[in-house]
């Protein structure tokens, strides 16, 4: 049921099955409001020629489109495992345990606590269970845990795990504004986006976590949301970029009962409208 949920709020273009890009020579893309228009298939990319058709699909191929919302349209082609794993990733698991009770990222008892240059100290509380904890205690447990930072976009980041939902929240490193984005982050190399992605595959309706594919232009007042994009046949739950509008991601796909086991994941490389 979530996955319609989600799918009524989601601009048009995520809402409903998605269809080609019908030229083989990409439209020039609306660009960011102040600022003229420009190719969407600048020199370091060319866009296939022939048939394309929609990359929401099984069996990717070099041919597959996707559209955004405000008309644009990404490039998807297949990628490699090797070339995912090379591919720079700034944040780590193990960044929350090499905190200590002081610094602007500490932990003090169950408290991560995260000092911008301005405003107030911004607090995630992990809130933990026993056995003789009360329903209500139950409902509201959930574990914070600091992921590292994103150097070029000033923004800690920390995901929360409670009992219905994973919430993966940036935190301006000079404000202390919080944005809440559906999965794991990444930075492109020169600073300007910021790409999170979570999978609704596998789901049987139990997880309430946002999902889909979500690109945020950079500003100095903080991420703006440009779009939000969500695959029915697979979905990704990491994204590594390979230049200033190139990003992998690796891809997930459902079982096809739950006797069977989901197909192996694979990996797609992604250019996005310029």
């Amino acid at each position: 049921m979530k996955r319609y949920l989600l799918l009524l709020v989601l601009p048009a273009a995520a809402c409903h099955p998605d269809q080609p890009a019908t030229t083989s020579a990409p439209a020039a893309q609306v660009s960011v409001a102040g600022q003229p228009p420009t190719p969407a298939a600048p020199s370091g990319f060319t866009p296939p020629t022939g048939r394309l058709r929609s990359g929401d699909t099984d069996h990717p191929t070099d041919h597959d489109t996707l559209r955004v919302p405000g008309g644009g349209v990404l490039y998807l082609k297949p990628s490699t495992a090797a070339a995912f794993e090379r591919a720079p990733t700034e944040l780590a698991w193990e960044a929350d345990k090499r905190l200590t009770t002081s610094g602007s990222v500490r932990r003090v008892g169950d408290d991560l606590l995260l000092q911008p240059e301005r405003g107030p100290v911004v607090k995630f509380t992990t809130r933990r269970t026993s056995e003789h904890s009360s329903n209500a205690e139950i409902n509201q447990q959930a574990e914070s845990r600091y992921l590292g930072q994103l150097a070029k976009a000033h923004l800690w980041v920390v995901q929360t795990d409670s009992s219905t939902k994973q919430v993966t929240t940036l935190v301006d490193q000079r404000t202390g504004r919080r944005t809440v984005v559906t999965g794991q982050p990444a930075v492109s190399p020169d600073g300007q986006y910021l790409l999170s992605t979570r999978s609704d595959q596998g789901n049987d309706g139990s997880d309430e976590s946002a999902v889909g594919t979500q690109l945020y232009q950079l500003t100095p007042a903080g991420p703006r949301l440009l779009w939000t994009r969500l695959t029915q046949h697979w979905g990704s739950n990491e994204a590594r970029w390979l230049g200033p509008r190139t990003v992998l991601l690796k891809q997930e796909y459902e079982s096809a009962s739950q006797e069977s086991d989901a197909p192996p994941e694979t990996y797609v490389q992604v250019e996005l409208p310029r």
